[in-house]
């Protein structure tokens, strides 16, 4: 009698468990947000310019802390990089005005020590309700781009989108 109730706090202890990583797994559908490989390209700036530089941008969103966290990496650029920014709001092919400027010093280039014609950068923006809305992030009216000397305007842009 005993090896069966044992058995049955067993099953009913995995019972338990499993519905309960089952809800986490649901509610983290609904709270987390992800891309990986979003392009960056010189065609999706506003104007597109020749560039043949190219970027990867990788973007999560928790909705449960309010943070976007990003990393982008870039190779190609016809020079080092002057100053990038996250840009909104605007749709895909239109120009928006600066939302945060991101220093040239946080750059890890492909080399040591190297030029920043290639590299990648990564941080956090709290998207406070306020001055950026989750609902405009969601709908993809942000976007980073990347300014050289030769592309003063932006040199290559990757739209933050979630789908």
């Amino acid at each position: 009698m005993k090896f069966k109730l044992t058995a049955l706090s067993l099953l009913l202890s995995c019972f338990v468990l499993f519905n309960s990583c089952e809800k986490d797994a649901e509610r983290n559908k609904v709270m987390i947000y992800a891309k990986s490989g979003i392009v960056m390209s010189a065609a999706q700036e506003t104007p597109a310019n020749a560039s043949p530089a190219l970027g990867s941008l990788n973007v999560n969103y928790n909705k449960g802390s309010r943070t976007l966290t990003y990393r982008f990496s870039w190779s190609g650029l016809t020079g080092p990089v002057t100053v990038f920014h996250i840009h909104g709001l605007a749709p895909v092919g239109y120009a928006a005005a600066v939302f945060q400027t991101f220093t040239t010093s946080g750059i890890i280039p492909c080399t040591a020590g190297g030029p920043t014609s290639c590299g990648s950068y990564s941080g956090t923006l709290f998207v406070d309700g306020v001055a950026i809305k989750e609902q405009d992030l969601l709908n993809g009216f942000y976007y980073v781009n990347i300014h050289t000397a030769t592309n003063p305007g932006g040199e290559i842009r990757g739209q933050i989108r979630f789908q």
